[in-house]
């Protein structure tokens, strides 16, 4: 039972990844579609907002990818890759909104925060990590 669970587990993870990759090469032409737009003679501010928008959402979705890629080395999720991914999203909705100027006066305050929290945890969450997974035989376990 546990082989079968382990086997959907990498199925999913396999699956989940596949689709991140394809998102990230559609993210990939979206950023660079929207190149020549940015770059034409009647380029908008909202073609560089859409610019910055695809190339920071292709960074959350290169983080994902690599949570995923991740639980294959390790067996397990491990949260400060976790922590980063969710630490990319913050800074991607952050720089968005200050691109946009589309902020109130304590909001930037509250995603700073949110953003300086999450790297306080991933940095306790590297400093006092569990020892890494033996199996029966290995490294003299």
């Amino acid at each position: 039972m546990t082989r079968l669970y382990k086997l959907g587990v990498q199925i999913a993870f396999n699956l989940a990844i596949l689709v991140l990759v394809l998102g990230m090469f559609v993210g990939v032409w979206r950023v660079l579609a929207n190149l020549g737009h940015t770059l034409g003679a009647a380029s908008t501010p909202e073609a560089f907002q859409t610019l910055i928008t695809d190339a920071l959402t292709l960074l959350v979705v290169i983080e994902l990818v690599r949570t995923f890629v991740d639980y294959f080395e390790w067996e397990r999720v491990r949260i400060h890759v976790l922590l980063d991914a969710g630490a990319i999203f913050l800074l991607r909705e952050l720089i968005i909104k200050l691109y946009a100027h589309d902020y109130a006066g304590l909001e930037v305050v509250w995603w700073a925060t949110a953003i300086l929290v999450l790297m306080l945890a991933r940095t306790l969450a590297v400093r006092w990590s569990p020892p890494a997974h033996c199996e029966p035989g290995e490294n003299g376990g």
